[in-house]
């Protein structure tokens, strides 16, 4: 799944929210994620399934470093 982001500021801010973030550190557990300047490629990784509500906390947490 590919998901354009409104700016730069926003890869900038899921790195730090990775850091310091449980919930964030679990979404990189689940899935494989590519960061390209204004975008994200996320892939489950093996056992895992899509569910697009992660996305929508993925978003929630990362709000907060914005």
């Amino acid at each position: 799944m590919k998901i354009t982001l409104p700016s730069s500021d926003v890869v900038k801010a899921i790195h730090e929210a990775k850091e310091d973030c449980m919930a964030v550190k679990g979404f990189f557990l689940t899935y494989d994620v590519k960061f390209n300047e204004l975008s994200i490629e996320v892939t489950p990784k093996k056992g895992y399934n899509i569910d697009p509500t992660d996305i929508f906390q993925l978003a929630w947490y990362v709000k907060e470093y914005l």
